[in-house]
Parts: structure tokens; C-alpha cells; sequence
């Protein structure tokens, strides 16, 4: 059996499929918190944050949307993954689809929650931000690598989770320093050149995949090459890593699952 062999892709699409309507199934508002989440994790970040970064609140909710989404994306992606395998192990008994199918489906569930909760929260911003650049065209592309980190990180948690089950608090507090130490929530400028922190923002993984959003959409402008070129090579390297990490284990999982 191959890794993504064609009844394990049908099985992902139609598990994805059951888990998004389970999941809104019994919530009072629905598919609305898709709208409403994104907004009020935003609007209590836009009135602390402005302040610290000295900006206004408008122009610093544009900033903040800018990264925080996609960020909030990667998080869900990681933290929903790292447990696939191991709740859908019945599953896997009774079925055979690979392991890999897991994880992907809940992948795509938080890719579909993911596209919805940005255009929500984008014609809000529409009020707020002054004028749009055609340099947004570029966005569907720069989710790309964001998708791609994602689902690899996502896919080495499933994998470690599996052997132990102990590193959910560590992933979370590596999830959480990678959260507070990129340029999501402050704007770089804030520092001064050649600062300590400064230099610590350039060797940042986050710094160049944040900035395929904040630029198009905070900036007026595009990406530039060495934005594309270091979050897809690190994206790549991820999700190579991802699956090398499902195939070497997978012989290994049903022993402890």
C-alpha cells in the first residue's frame, strides 16, 4: 500500500467531510463561529497590541490580520493533527487506509475553516484599511507554503504523539515561543538597526512566511524573492520531513496504538 493510495484519498475527502459537519453539529451559531472566532481573537489583540506597538488601532487590526490568520491556521493545523492517529485508531483497524489519511483529513478540515474565516474577516477589514493594492493577488499563492509547513509539522506531531504521548504540552510551548519570538503580534520596526532583536527576527522562520501576508496586504507591496525562496524551502524541507516520518513509522503504529 502506498502512502496516499486511491481508497485512502477517498476515505480522507469523506472522513474531512463528516468531521466538518461534527464539528458545528451541536454549536448554537454554527458555521458562524468560522466568522465570529476570527473577529473577536482579533479585536481583543487590536486594542492591547495598538498600544505597544504605538500605532493606530485601524492600521495596527490590518497589521495584525495580516499574520495572525494564517498563523492561527499553522496552530490549529499542528494542534489538530497531533492526536489523529491515535483517536482514529479504530479506524485503522477496521479499514484499510494509511495512517497518512489521518492526519490529511483534519488538514483539510482546518484548510476549509481556514479560507472561510480569511474572507470573513477580509470584507470586515475592507471597512478599516484605506485602500487595496492589486498586490493581494498574490495571497492564494502565498498559502501555499503556509499549507505546506502545516500539514509537515502537523504530520511529525501525529508521528511523535503516537510513541509518546507526553509532548502535547511541548509542542504547545514551542508553538507558543514561535508565536511570541516572530513579528506577528509587534511590527520589526520597532526596533532599532542592527539590534539584538533585529537579527534575531532575520534567522526567524516565521519572519519570511509572515511576510508573504503583511506585505501584499499591511505594505502595498510584494513578497519579495528571499520571503518566497526561504518559506518554501523550509515549507518543502517540513513536509518532506512529515511524510519520511509516517512512512518509517507506520510499520510501527499499530503496536501502540
Amino acid at each position: 500500500m502506498t502512502l496516499v493510495d486511491r481508497r485512502s484519498l477517498r476515505f480522507t475527502w469523506t472522513y474531512a467531510k463528516s468531521q466538518l459537519r461534527l464539528k458545528y453539529r451541536y454549536t448554537a451559531l454554527g458555521v458562524l463561529w468560522l466568522l465570529l472566532e476570527p473577529m473577536l481573537y482579533l479585536g481583543v489583540l487590536s486594542v492591547v497590541f495598538s498600544y505597544v506597538n504605538r500605532m493606530d488601532m485601524g492600521a495596527y487590526a490590518v497589521f495584525l490580520f495580516s499574520a495572525l490568520v494564517p498563523w492561527r491556521y499553522f496552530e490549529k493545523v499542528v494542534s489538530s493533527c497531533m492526536d489523529a492517529i491515535v483517536q482514529g485508531d479504530w479506524l485503522l483497524k477496521q479499514l484499510p487506509a494509511s495512517p497518512f489519511a489521518l492526519p490529511l483529513a483534519r488538514w483539510i478540515v482546518a484548510s476549509i475553516e481556514f479560507a472561510c474565516s480569511f474572507a470573513a474577516v477580509t470584507l470586515i477589514l475592507a471597512f478599516v484599511k484605506e485602500r487595496w493594492t492589486v498586490h493581494v493577488l498574490v495571497l492564494p499563492l502565498a498559502a501555499l507554503p503556509w499549507a505546506l509547513a502545516a500539514l509537515g509539522v502537523g504530520l511529525c506531531c501525529a508521528s511523535l504523539y503516537t510513541f509518546f504521548r507526553d509532548i502535547r504540552p511541548v509542542v504547545h510551548a514551542a508553538l507558543m515561543l514561535a508565536f511570541f519570538t516572530a513579528p506577528i503580534l509587534f511590527d520589526p520596526s520597532v526596533f532599532p538597526a542592527d539590534s539584538v532583536q533585529e537579527r534575531l527576527l532575520a534567522w526567524h522562520p516565521l519572519t519570511y512566511l509572515a511576510a508573504l501576508f503583511q506585505k501584499p496586504i499591511h505594505a502595498d507591496r510584494w513578497p519579495g524573492s528571499i520571503d518566497w525562496a526561504v518559506s518554501s524551502l523550509a515549507a518543502l524541507l517540513v513536509m518532506a520531513l512529515g511524510v519520511a516520518s509516517i512512512q518509517w513509522t507506520r510499520a510501527r503504529l499499530y503496536f501502540y496504538l
